[in-house]
């Protein structure tokens, strides 16, 4: 919104500021309707200009991303994997599930997952993971497949974010759509979508999102669409609020940076930050339940481990990330926008045509920008005043887009030979300071240098007096330049990581295993009246529940509840990174409290076997007085296991230390002596009755368990961020005696006194026999709800197997609705003096108030609406 700027720039392709005439009274009428129909014609003409313009910057960045991982042999491309990290463990599981919701094959719903952790909420993880509009395209393709859907996901928003880009940039200056479109290329394949975001696809969200937030600002400058305005903060920030936040925050800065350099007054200036704060603050009230649900989700997960996240980050290290294709490690900004971009950037400083004030203005911005990424402080504020536990610079897309916005200031401009070669020579500069850094690769440089020289001699050549067909032939070849250079940097990328690939053994998530097991649920399924479990051989990924469509307790998510995590631990259960990882339980006890009457293994190959296993109902009844340890020591994980059963199975044994590696006696437990590489652990026995089965729960425990004749079972106990599982030891031999031996990994470990167990196999299904006897007969359990008719009189506590988290409501005999109780962890609905039926229903915390301020968004919008219509009417 600067001083109007009527250069003209040669260019067919470029649209020039209008010059304003004085009007003409005198112009006959059939003149005066030819001139109007040949402005109308132009106005099409250019709208569909614009249109194909985003269309070609969607195809061309897509194939550009496409080009590249296929050169390399990428999934969906080639064996190279993909299936890394959290898109293996997290994101090609929750899409699985959306499937499954899809297709009404889910036991749950959007509110309530039945099936991973033995039941969790799910409305944050859907606005976390999928509220991506793209997501549900995953419905459309096969279960099995499912890992291309979510790549496409990726892709697609790479796509969006050059269209939407490519139409911003008109907004922020006029000129050539198709030099635009290059320009937003740039943008939508940037280092941080390549490195970072292609594999997190709800970030990707955050990409497309920028683009379309200065859109809206762009409309707050000029006081139009307001409502429009409105409606992009809420789709964007109800797609993923944590990258819209960071997008938000970058369209901010734009909207700031223009108003500074507008000749405006102050009183219009305040008007604009006005509207834009009415545009924000209706929209995130339209989007309150994707923000407030997610939130208190997040304020009640299991807090996990501090971990110190460093975000300083060198100098050098940090130019060389300008380069395309650079790889920094450990993590550092990716902000490489292709050489088109940082060529056009450099020469920004040297580019006359643009107002002195507003070169400094926007290379101030992304300086300063740029800073705030690696100062902790400042970082914070980019990603919600605390530092992930995993990628640092996840707010690095901004930087990108403020880079490309002022290499369209230069182009739209039509930079002179003298302000390109100057960004040349700095571009040489940058290559020789940044060659020997870290994160510049031989791909790095190859695709700077060779891309440099040919994108620079294009820009010469477009700056010189060409006719329109030359001109169009100039275009062609930078865009044929910038799919080239934009590909190999993609492709480097993937050199690079293949180190990183090296220990993944398989090409997707999904294969023919993961196709059995889910075929082998569907077969044995038995919901509500029982789950069915996989047993530890045949993991995948920390979500296989969500993946193989099975109920049991695998479960990571950045929202597992305090409860879920504190409840289950204390049943033996263990789990991985702080409590927000829980995994499939090892032993029978578990399985059967919580329902398993199904269970997976292996049988060879791909190939699945199931049996049925004893197990207790979802829905089942304790009698009065039934919560008690039943001898075992005190706080012990058998006593809460005697409590939930309402039962005694186990016995808990002395051992003795017999020989090995030293344990000596402390006041906890036995200290032991670390193993040593060919030498004998340390020997315990221990005296229970023949024919028990032993187990060992010794959750800071890292190395190995053993018992004579058994297989050694791993113990990976690194508490508070790793808790390992009751494990088996095995079968008692028949003279009762039992032996086995622990090979301790590290110096300082401590076995408990209580740490073995035996279990009465008789006992046990005795037990479980009792419950199914007494259990509700058909209960019903909706998506987020369950509900049972009791035997008249029922008196106790009625125990859902599932874990007693908040949200839970219940009444008992139609009364009123009232928390549950946790019963040793689990979901626990006490019948008082007696009673006849129950009813529970989970409603996700902060759901109500989001609705809420939904609500309140729509009454503000439709008040807008109302007083615009009165307002026309009047006029």
């Amino acid at each position: 919104m600067g001083r109007p700027d009527t250069t003209t720039t040669r260019d067919d392709f470029t649209m020039t500021a209008p010059i304003e005439t004085a009007p003409d009274t005198h112009v006959p009428e059939r003149q005066d309707r030819a001139s109007a129909t040949g402005g109308r014609r132009f106005a099409d003409r250019l709208r569909v200009s614009e249109k194909a313009a985003a269309l070609s910057a969607a195809i061309l960045s897509m194939t550009a991303f496409c080009v590249g991982m296929a050169v390399h042999g990428t999934y969906p491309f080639g064996p190279s994997t993909r299936a890394m990290n959290d898109l293996r463990h997290q994101y090609v599981p929750f899409h699985a599930h959306l499937w499954d919701l899809q297709h009404g094959t889910a036991q749950g719903d959007l509110l309530f997952n039945w099936q991973s952790g033995f039941g969790n909420g799910f409305l944050a993880e859907f606005f976390t993971y999928l509220s991506n509009p793209l997501s549900w395209i995953t419905g459309l393709f096969p279960r099995q497949y499912v890992d291309f859907p979510v790549f496409l996901v990726s892709l697609l928003s790479i796509g969006l974010a050059a269209a939407a880009m490519t139409v911003f940039l008109g907004r922020l200056r006029p000129g050539s759509p198709w030099l635009r479109a290059l320009l937003a290329t740039g943008y939508a394949v940037c280092g941080w979508t390549v490195l970072d975001a292609s594999i997190v696809p709800m970030w990707m969200t955050g990409l497309v999102a920028l683009p379309l937030l200065c859109i809206a600002v762009d409309d707050c400058l000029k006081g139009r669409r307001w409502v429009l305005g409105v409606l992009l903060f809420a789709l964007c920030w109800f797609a993923n609020f944590y990258s819209a936040a960071m997008a938000t925050l970058g369209a901010a800065l734009v909207l700031l940076l223009r108003l500074l350099l507008s000749d405006t007054g102050w009183r219009t200036r305040l008007r604009v930050l006005g509207r834009a704060a009415g545009t924000a603050t209706t929209g995130l009230l339209l989007a309150a339940p994707a923000i407030i649900v997610p939130g208190l989700a997040n304020k009640q997960s299991q807090p996990t481990t501090s971990y110190v996240v460093d975000v300083s980050t060198g100098p050098l290290t940090y130019l060389g990330l300008f380069l395309p294709g650079s790889v920094p490690e450990p993590a550092a900004p990716n902000v490489f926008t292709g050489v088109l971009v940082l060529l056009l950037v450099l020469a920004l400083p040297f580019q006359n045509r643009v107002r002195g004030r507003e070169r400094a203005a926007w290379l101030a911005l992304i300086v300063l920008t740029a800073l705030s990424f690696v100062f902790t402080p400042t970082a914070k504020v980019w990603q919600g005043f605390t530092l992930p536990h995993g990628a640092p610079f996840r707010e690095s897309f901004v930087l990108s887009g403020l880079l490309v916005m002022a290499a369209w200031i230069c182009l739209a401009h039509a930079p002179r030979p003298r302000a390109l070669l100057g960004g040349g020579a700095l571009l040489a500069g940058l290559v020789l300071l940044t060659h020997s850094a870290q994160p510049v690769s031989s791909y790095a440089l190859k695709g700077t240098v060779i891309g440099g020289v040919v994108v620079g001699a294009l820009l010469l050549l477009h700056a010189r007096d060409l006719r329109p067909g030359g001109r169009a032939l100039v275009v062609l070849s930078l865009a044929l330049s910038v799919l080239a250079t934009t590909a190999y940097a993609v492709y480097g990328v993937q050199v690079v990581f293949d180190t990183a690939r090296r220990s993944y053994n398989t090409t997707t998530t999904t294969s023919l295993l993961t196709k059995n097991v889910n075929r082998a649920a569907v077969e044995n399924g038995n919901w509500p009246e029982s789950r069915v479990g996989v047993a530890p051989s045949l993991y995948v990924t920390n979500n296989d529940p969500m993946l193989l469509g099975v109920q049991s307790g695998g479960y990571y998510s950045s929202y597992v509840t305090k409860e879920a995590a504190t409840g289950l631990r204390e049943l033996g259960i263990g789990y991985a990174m702080g409590g927000r990882n829980l995994w499939i339980p090892r032993d029978p006890y578990l399985n059967a409290l919580m329902g398993v009457g199904t269970l997976l293994d292996r049988a060879g190959g791909a190939r699945i076997t199931a049996r049925s296993v004893p197990s207790v109902p979802l829905v089942s009844l304790r009698a009065p007085g039934s919560d008690q340890a039943y001898g075992a020591p005190a706080g012990s994980v058998w006593a809460d296991r005697h409590a939930a059963l309402g039962a005694q199975v186990y016995t808990v044994p002395e051992f003795q230390y017999v020989k090995g590696p030293v344990a000596v006696r402390g006041a906890n437990g036995w200290q032991l002596s670390p193993r040593e590489k060919g030498k004998a652990w340390s020997g315990f026995t221990a005296r229970c009755a023949p024919g028990d089965e032993a187990y060992l729960y010794a959750p800071a425990l890292s190395g190995l368990s053993v018992a004579t004749g058994s297989k050694p079972m791993s113990n990976s106990g690194r508490p508070p961020a790793v808790v390992s599982p009751v494990n088996p030891l095995g079968k008692v031999p028949a003279d009762g005696k039992l032996e086995f031996a622990i090979g301790a990994s590290r110096p300082g470990q401590v076995l408990p006194y209580d740490a073995v167990g035996c279990m009465d196999p008789k006992k046990f299904q005795d037990a479980v026999r009792a419950l199914r006897a007494s259990a509700p007969v058909n209960p019903s359990v909706g998506g987020h709800s369950v509900a049972a008719e009791l035997p008249k009189g029922s008196t106790g506590t009625v125990v859902v197997a599932t874990p007693a988290i908040q949200g839970w409501s219940c009444s008992v005999d139609g009364g009123a609705a009232r928390p549950p109780v946790s019963h040793r962890g689990l979901l626990g609905v006490p019948l008082g003096s007696g009673a006849d039926r129950f009813a529970c229903s989970y409603t996700p915390p902060g759901l109500k108030a989001g609705l809420g301020g939904t609500g309140a968004g729509v009454l503000v919008l439709a008040g807008v609406l109302v007083a615009g219509a009165v307002r026309r009417r009047r006029a």
